[in-house]
């Protein structure tokens, strides 16, 4: 039996999250503004190419656990019964800077890009570096996240 650490994302998660993070890394886009997005499409859809969302909103200003996992209910019932949803959530972040000396290196804003289906229990997580204009600087690749 496998944890869930070494289950891999289904690929479709990796192609959705390429795709995003290419489209949100484009030249000329700024997101220093950016107030996030949270997603849902039907997993069915996503994997034959139709990228329509059947929920696209803000998420509250400082949105907890219980606030995902609404939508994650929402989603269910967006999607309908018997099929898969897809979420991808979007927000601005501070990263940390590596050296642990905060005085020495200012934080590097991110957009942190979180893609996962309802049905699998991993997640895949990663975000875009931004510069002090909201410019796009590079796109981390993802890691797997273990769902709860």
């Amino acid at each position: 039996m496998f944890s869930m650490l070494e289950q891999q994302p289904p690929e479709l998660l990796h192609a959705v999250y390429a795709r995003l993070s290419r489209r949100y890394a484009a030249p000329g886009v700024r997101l220093s503004h950016f107030a996030g997005r949270w997603q849902v499409f039907r997993t069915a859809d996503l994997a034959a190419g139709n990228e329509r969302a059947v929920i696209d909103v803000e998420p509250p200003h400082d949105h907890t656990v219980e606030d995902l996992a609404e939508l994650e209910s929402r989603a269910a019932f967006a999607v309908g019964e018997d099929h898969d949803a897809t979420l991808v959530v979007m927000h601005l972040a501070t990263r940390l800077p590596l050296s642990g000396d905060e005085q020495a290196t200012p934080s590097l804003p991110v957009l942190t890009v979180s893609v996962w289906s309802l049905e699998h229990p991993v997640a895949l997580t990663g975000d875009i570096e931004l510069d002090e204009a909201g410019a796009p600087v590079r796109i981390g690749l993802p890691g797997r996240l273990p769902r709860s």
